[in-house]
């Protein structure tokens, strides 16, 4: 049995039920999180410490991990975010965003071809380097403090390079400056366009960073770029410009449309490849 899990929002519910439809075993949907064990649980979301309404998919991702059980995590894409019919929604096992399995190792090139991306020639030099905050409520920071990340962090950059630092603030938490940063108010493709590098701790915007080429440090195995981004600042003059095809081939094969997961394509991607 399969127990597919259903939140009362509207966005996410509709997934659940798109990767319900494509699902060609035994199976259940479930109102309220009413945990029972079950061969694999479908959540959309991830637990979050500082949003009680996160807690009980938290229970039911812990109950079926003790056990030993799979669960598959759906959650907003990587490439062609959003919430329409048209976007696309990440679906990985037993973890979120780059502590999930996609089982997208050395994946073939047809799913990034299809979303006509190009990836852009890697940057040799730019004016400044971008930190990227993030929502500090957010279950990809739920291990850390991100505002005492960002601090030590600025510390650490001005040790390794005389460039200036842009610090950039998520749209959804809008956090003060920080002492020794310009404050960004412009849009993510100028601040790119300008940046020598950027550094993020786990965000998706080193998934924007690398397909417009700016070199990218990470603070954080939960990012979706961990295996082509720097990790030690002190590269920050001069980053390593890792390949990023196989990269992209990977990631495109960590993510589908409603469609597609309603014809089984996720599914039979994440079980019976």
């Amino acid at each position: 049995m399969i127990n597919f899990y259903l939140s009362g929002n509207p966005v996410h519910d509709a997934i659940i039920k798109s990767f319900y439809d494509g699902c060609p075993e035994s199976k259940k949907l479930i109102n309220d999180f009413e945990y029972t064990e079950s061969e694999v649980s479908v959540i959309f979301g991830f637990f979050k410490k500082k949003i009680a309404l996160s807690i009980p998919r938290g229970m039911v991702f812990s109950e079926q991990r003790k056990r030993g059980l799979d669960v598959v995590v759906l959650e907003t894409g990587y490439i062609n975010r959003g919430d329409g019919p048209t976007n696309h929604y990440a679906a990985g096992l037993n973890g979120l965003n780059g502590r999930a399995d996609f089982r997208n190792t050395n994946m073939p090139s047809d799913r990034a071809e299809k979303l006509q991306l190009t990836l852009k020639p890697w940057k040799k030099e730019g004016e400044f380097i971008l930190l990227a905050g993030q929502v500090p409520w957010d279950a990809s920071v739920d291990h850390i403090d991100m505002v005492e990340w960002l601090k030590s962090t600025i510390i650490n950059i001005k040790k390794y390079t005389s460039k200036s630092i842009i610090f950039r603030p998520h749209p959804l938490a809008n956090l003060p400056p920080f002492e020794g940063c310009i404050y960004s108010t412009n849009s993510l493709l100028h601040d790119l366009d300008q940046a020598h590098a950027v550094v993020c701790f786990n965000s998706n915007i080193g998934v924007d960073s690398v397909l417009d080429g700016v070199p990218i440090f990470i603070g954080d195995d939960g990012s979706m770029v961990k295996s082509i981004a720097n990790t030690d600042l002190t590269l920050l003059d001069k980053p390593l410009l890792n390949d990023r095809r196989q990269w992209l081939n990977d990631i495109a094969y960590s993510q589908w449309t409603p469609a597609e997961m309603s014809d089984g394509y996720a599914w039979k991607h994440l079980f019976h490849d």
